[in-house]
């Protein structure tokens, strides 16, 4: 194992996952958003807090659970601050938990978030086995596990066609570390992507 010059691109989301739910006013099912704000209920020493989502249809509000009977001494440090002040950064790392979804038995829909791209020059290590010329070395960094096929993902990074890259990996030029298929596979929380450069 060695540690090459290469590149490192980390997802980062920017919004929450929407829900998908019966409305009762709607009467169907419909998509829920999420307000960024949350609902403390106390009940004696113990509190409730949701994060509170409405309909993008009528604003019929769902409240999706984070805690249930707790005392606010246990919650670490600032943390209860942070709910009773409806901090944006609290609300979106709760909105792209996938623990607090599966919690509730809330069905999300995947491809409903945004997310960014940061970009940096790093040393990544690689196994010199997986080398074959030159290569462009890309790791890819989706520590939320956001559900995007790899090779949509790689189209719109690199710039080109979705059969474009289809071509690149037909021809061998751009491929999983690993062999992966990159045509038929979402990102991993971790990817390494060799991409071949011909002379």
């Amino acid at each position: 194992m060695s540690y090459l010059k290469g590149e490192t691109w980390t997802l980062t989301p920017v919004s929450s996952y929407k829900i998908i739910r019966n409305c009762p006013k709607c009467g169907t099912k419909s998509l829920f958003q999420s307000t960024g704000n949350f609902r403390i209920n106390a009940n004696k020493k113990c509190v409730d807090i949701w994060l509170i989502y409405q309909c993008e249809n009528c604003r019929s509000t769902y409240n999706l659970t984070v805690f249930e009977r707790v005392s606010p001494k246990k919650l670490p440090g600032e943390l209860y601050k942070k709910f009773q002040e409806n901090n944006s950064g609290l609300a979106l790392e709760i909105g792209t938990a996938k623990e607090i979804f599966e919690k509730n038995r809330a069905v999300v829909k995947e491809e409903s978030i945004s997310y960014i791209v940061t970009k940096e020059d790093t040393e990544i290590p690689v196994s010199l086995q997986a080398l074959e010329g030159n290569c462009r070395i890309i790791c890819i960094q989706n520590p939320n596990d956001l559900k995007i096929r790899a090779d949509k993902f790689l189209a719109e990074q690199l710039s080109i066609s979705r059969s474009k890259v289809k071509h690149l990996i037909a021809d061998g030029l751009l491929q999983g570390s690993k062999k992966e298929n990159l045509e038929k596979i979402h990102l991993a929380n971790s990817l390494l992507i060799l991409l071949k450069t011909v002379a």
